[in-house]
């Protein structure tokens, strides 16, 4: 059983994990003024909850967990965050060499990679996305390689075990994959559990994986895991804005590249 002190300093940190669920965004003051403690207990406290996977610890305070389960469609997506999508794809581009045989998985911030690639000469770039495939099939210094499986509406993706057959046939230089969710505990996630099988078995098949996601999904979970954090080489992001997750990230030898 628990001791009455284990009680009274779960019944603080469950006070804590509440609060930040209501609010998103706490400071490490607004705990302190919240339940009349110390600054060292509340980092204490933050410490022990980030642990339990319960909050994300930032320099200062602690952001809510977010989990989700919904998937927006292509068309609800296209125009969130453009501006960030946009520095991402250019940030991506740097990676990419002439020659090289690429991945671009389905998304919206990598249809802003395959825009760019219009200058790159003998590029071989597979896909499952059937947007990546409309935006380059104008581009005659491009090679395209559109992997078959079922089509998935909602993301205009080719997904399944027929999907999953073609890859098994090819081995790819660099994989841009974008992702969801970035969280060190569940590792990248995406809604839909047949993206993911997808995206992670080109990760495995890929000599160097590169995950495109704004700021905003680093410390989000979703419904389905990708693959672990060390399973990557590079992080491809707008800015950094959670020193705590970005150093775990580095732990795993995982290169986080951004402007």
């Amino acid at each position: 059983m628990n001791s009455k002190g284990d009680l009274f300093i779960e019944e603080r940190q469950d006070k804590i994990v509440k609060y930040i669920e209501e609010v998103e965004k706490a400071t490490i003051e607004d705990i302190m003024s919240l339940l009349k403690i110390s600054r060292s207990t509340v980092r204490r406290y933050l410490i022990n909850l980030e642990r339990k996977n319960l909050i994300i610890r930032t320099r200062g305070g602690a952001l809510k967990k977010k989990y989700f389960k919904y998937e927006f469609s292509l068309n609800e997506k296209k125009d969130l965050n453009l501006d960030k999508k946009k520095k991402i794809a250019q940030i991506a581009k740097r990676f990419i060499n002439e020659g090289d045989i690429i991945y671009i998985s389905g998304g919206t911030t990598t249809l802003e990679l395959a825009k760019i690639l219009f200058d790159v000469k003998d590029l071989v770039v597979f896909t499952n996305a059937i947007n990546i495939l409309l935006e380059l099939a104008n581009n005659s210094g491009i090679e395209i390689k559109l992997v078959g499986g079922d089509f998935r509406k909602k993301t205009f993706s080719m997904v399944g075990q027929e999907a999953i057959n073609y890859l098994d046939r090819y081995n790819f230089d660099k994989a841009f994959v974008g992702v969801n969710g970035i969280s060190v505990s569940e590792g990248f996630t995406t809604p839909n559990e047949l993206e993911a099988i997808v995206d992670g078995e080109v990760i495995r098949r890929s000599k160097e994986a590169f995950i495109l996601a704004d700021e905003t999904k680093f410390g989000a979970v979703a419904f389905s895991n990708i693959c672990k954090i060390e399973d990557v080489d590079y992080i491809i992001t707008n800015k950094l804005i959670n020193s705590n997750l970005v150093r775990d990230i580095q732990k795993n030898e995982v290169k986080i590249a951004y402007e």
